[in-house]
Order: C-alpha cells, then structure tokens, then sequence
C-alpha cells in the first residue's frame, strides 16, 4: 500500500481497513485474487472484527464470576447430565421465549460455572446478559430506597437485560422490602426478558423464602410457571476436582 492510500485512509479514520489490506499484500495466497474478491475478504473481516468487539464488550459488561466458562468446557460425565440438556438451551430458544431457567442444588455442584457457560454463550450470540448474586442486588436496593426515582431507574436498568442471571436465589430470607422489590422487578421481566436463578434450595421450597403469603404466590407466579429446570445430581465438581488436581501435582513431586 503506498503512503498516500494510507494517509488518506487515516484521515478517514479507517486504520482497520488499512491494517488488513496491508496483511493481504503480504499474504501470498491472495496475490493472484481479483479486486472484488480481494475487497469481499476486506469486508468479511471488518464485519468478524466488529462483532468480536460486541461480544467481548457483552461478556465483559456481565460481569460473570467465570467469564471464561464455556458449553465447550463443561464435563458431562462428571455431571452425569446428557449433552443434550444443556446444548438446547445453549440454542438461547428459552431467552427468545422469555423463559425462565432453574439450576439448584447443593453448593459444589458447579451451578455457578454451567449458569456462566450459558450466559456467555448468550453474550456469543449477542444477547445483553448480566450476572449478580442476590445480596449484592438486595444491597443496591436498599442503598436507593431512599431515592424513588434512583429506585425506580436502577429497577428499569436490571429488568430490560435480556438474560438475567441471579445467582444465590433466595438463600438468605428475605425482608418485606426486599419481596416488594422482587415483585417489582418480576412483574418487569414477566413475558419480556428471561431469568437464570441458581441457588440451593429446591423450588418448592422457594415459596416461604420471600415471607410466604400473597406477595410471595404473586412472585412465585411470574417464575415458576414460565421455567424450566436443568437437572443437577449430587457430585460435588468442585471436591472432585481438587482431588484430581493434587492427584496431578502428587504424580508430578513423585515422578
């Protein structure tokens, strides 16, 4: 590329395009390729390189625990789930739906991780997701209780996220203003946008968690009944892998 194309495409601001051109002079392979195709490769790799940004600025704004789980990764044998119960969902039909996901469990079982996987492969096909673990929402809550329209904004802000992802679900008893909040927020996503609440307790225990009585059924209604439950069994991953990991490092000393 001369220096005058390179200039001129500075000014434009389009140093991505002169980037790859240059990497195409310097390809071999595409010497003998035409103009136009050579301009179709130009364009397919500015398009790939835009929506690499969206999805690492999607993954990076949901604040995951484990920004780097993925379905790839996920071992289903040590789960003893079938592939297929977690590849349907990774198909991100149930956010197009607007229904709900449950993943529960005792603490070990890689609820956390799976409910990670899942979210960033949304955030891969460019959904707006967002991870947050239920005290630290109950806290925002309170800290704009005070503040009805900061209330009311903040509520709006975490309802129009497409995938919510709410980690540790009700596994702390909740205060009455904290229910109301909840009521409030569901009764936001409710048929809009889709939730992932991963917790401990089973779901028909979930009922007496918000304090039981009708603010409680009206909560529990706009969940339970638009959801779907991925199955988890009693291995407890994170055991299992610690002891594979000292397994390695005791093979590795004694070798």
């Amino acid at each position: 590329m001369n220096i005058e194309i390179k200039k001129s495409l500075s000014v434009l601001e389009l140093g991505g395009p002169a980037g790859i051109i240059e990497m195409q002079e310097k390809d071999i392979k595409l010497v003998d390729l035409s103009c136009e195709k050579r301009l179709e490769l130009l364009l397919e790799t500015l398009i790939q390189e835009r929506e690499n940004r969206l999805i690492n600025r999607l993954i990076k704004n949901a604040c995951f625990k484990y920004p780097s789980a993925s379905i790839e990764s996920l071992d289903y044998d040590a789960r003893q789930i079938k592939k297929s119960t977690i590849l349907n969902p990774a198909t991100m039909g149930f956010a197009a739906n607007a229904t709900n996901l449950v993943i529960t469990g005792p603490t070990g079982e890689g609820k956390t991780y799976l409910a990670c996987a899942l979210g960033v492969e949304a955030c891969r096909q460019t959904y707006r997701v967002l991870y947050i673990r239920m005290p630290d929402l109950m806290r925002n809550f309170e800290n704009q209780n005070d503040n009805l329209r900061g209330l009311t904004k903040y509520r709006k802000r975490i309802g129009n996220y497409q995938i919510l992802i709410r980690d540790e679900w009700l596994n702390y008893k909740l205060t009455e203003k904290d229910a109301k909040n909840l009521y409030e927020l569901f009764e936001q996503r409710s048929g809009n946008n889709a939730t992932i609440f991963v917790g401990q307790y089973p779901v028909d225990e979930w009922h007496n968690r918000p304090g039981g009585g009708t603010q409680a059924d009206s909560i529990m209604d706009r969940i339970i009944h638009n959801a779907y439950e991925i199955p988890t069994n009693e291995t407890n991953l994170r055991k299992l892998y610690d002891s594979k990991k000292l397994k390695r490092l005791v093979d590795k000393i004694e070798a």
